[in-house]
């Protein structure tokens, strides 16, 4: 509670009092004179001048306070207001001084919000993602004309729409939340920060609050992408392309980088394991499934996201392969789609047998558009599993809990792997076996090397080789 303008009040009350004491006539009490409000009160000047502590027609408890106001002005107390802002705060009145100025009576104080914090206010564009095509460019842009035809009205309403899809829907989805978090902190402070158009400063501010709370580089990244995109959408001068804020980034970046243990690749002697434990005809459909999972993943290098999507639809078996197509990846922005195949093998650890397999168990018919990969029930009069009827798939924390305890189940670390160990350990096995680059990235649908170097583990003997034919 802000006790400020009740204890100014009390001051301005307890000076009146004083001072209809001094001059209310006898017989008539200060109070009935306060109550008319008729009395005519005049001070003299040699009152008005007098010191208010040596003036004897104020009552203690007013002195008291006049004592109090005057210690704190020469107390070198520190301001609890905290500016952050591109320009320097206005020299704010004290409460003391306040207080003085009042009991004096030369000046007096609003006990509204003044008017520079509610200036401020106005400068605050946005509160949020959802602010930003209401401000900048999108007034004239979304502007109405009577004269306008109602065709072009609903196609220009369309042009928000438009702009967002121009990320994909979960990088949409992150950068919103970002932009949402930098805004409730410009919101947190007294005055309020403008969070569009921001200031170079106070982006940069920013990054070092997320650095000290958060130690993580992902936030930070995220947020200033977030910042970056939420202006260009304005059409607003971008703070995060100034030297102040890269600088400040990629301090923050540094100080709070640390070593990361990628998961180790999952290796064919792993998986045929994984089969001969859970993959023979007799095995439940659940063992099943997790055998072709991994299967899938490790042969045709897919994320978990391509994994998870596939239809009944999307798969083609022929006698000597099979054709998997990717409807939706990560780097196939325009939905262009992809084709794997995949060759039968004579082996335990064939993949198209053991697709055969799970597709008749799971009676999943052909060109069917249900996604194979679902949950399971267990059918207790037919002590036997089959999928759930809902058409939606598994989701990524129940099939990484799935490869987990098979792992554990097979005397593994389980806490070395993951569900990317199956794609980086195909594509390992690929690079290990001399596959050319441009087969290798076009089957694992990467753009550049460095993202497709990233996936592969190189074992001893191949680091050996740099050293043994140096000569030496």
């Amino acid at each position: 509670m802000n006790t400020r303008p009740v204890i100014l009040q009390m001051i301005q009350r307890m000076k009146r009092r004083s001072v209809v004491r001094k001059t209310a006539p006898s017989g008539v009490s200060s109070s009935s004179v306060l109550n008319t409000g008729r009395a005519h009160i005049k001070v003299s000047r040699t009152e008005a001048m007098c010191p208010p502590l040596l003036d004897p027609s104020l009552n203690w408890p007013l002195k008291l306070l006049l004592l109090l106001a005057l210690l704190s002005l020469f107390s070198p107390t520190p301001s609890r207001r905290i500016f952050v802002g591109d320009r320097e705060p206005h020299s704010q009145p004290t409460f003391a001084s306040d207080a003085l100025s009042m009991a004096i009576g030369r000046t007096s104080v609003p006990l509204e919000t003044t008017s520079r914090q509610q200036s401020n206010r106005s400068e605050v564009l946005v509160e949020g993602f959802s602010d930003i095509f209401s401000v900048g460019r999108w007034k004239e842009v979304l502007s109405r004309n009577d004269n306008e035809d109602q065709r072009i009205s609903a196609l220009k309403n369309a042009i928000p729409e438009y702009c967002l899809k121009s990320k994909a829907k979960n990088t949409c989805k992150k950068y919103k939340y970002a932009f949402n978090a930098f805004c409730k902190w410009c919101s947190s402070f007294i005055p309020q920060i403008s969070p569009l158009p921001a200031s170079e400063t106070n982006v940069a501010i920013y990054i070092i609050h997320l650095s000290t709370k958060f130690h993580s580089v992902a936030k930070i990244q995220e947020a200033v992408y977030s910042i970056s995109w939420a202006h260009s959408l304005g059409d607003f001068k971008n703070p995060c392309d100034s030297t102040l804020v890269n600088s400040v980034k990629e301090g923050a970046i540094r100080s709070v980088s640390h070593t990361v243990k990628k998961k180790e690749p999952i290796s064919p002697e792993v998986l045929s394991k994984l089969v001969k434990k859970f993959g023979k005809e007799s095995d439940s459909l659940q063992d099943i499934r997790l055998c072709c999972m991994c299967l899938i993943a490790y042969a045709g290098f897919l994320r978990f996201s391509e994994l998870i999507n596939l239809k009944r639809s999307n798969i083609c078996i022929f006698d000597s392969h099979v054709s998997l197509f990717i409807e939706r990846s990560k780097t196939d922005v325009y939905k262009e789609g992809s084709t794997v195949v995949i060759s039968r093998t004579p082996n335990d650890t064939c993949l198209v047998a053991m697709l055969e397999r799970y597709l008749r168990k799971a009676n999943i018919m052909p060109f069917s558009e249900e996604f194979i990969f679902r949950s399971i029930l267990y059918c207790k009069k037919s002590k036997s599993y089959k999928l759930r009827k809902g058409n939606k798939p598994l989701s990524y924390t129940r099939a990484r809990e799935i490869l987990l305890d098979a792992l554990k189940s097979l005397g593994l670390e389980s806490g070395n792997f993951g569900l990317h160990s199956l794609r980086s350990g195909g594509a390992t096995a690929a690079a290990s076996n001399g596959i050319t680059d441009r087969l290798f990235k076009k089957h694992g649908r990467w753009k550049s090397e460095k993202a497709k170097d990233g996936y592969v583990q190189e074992n001893l003997l191949e680091k050996l080789s740099v050293s043994k034919k140096l000569g030496i």
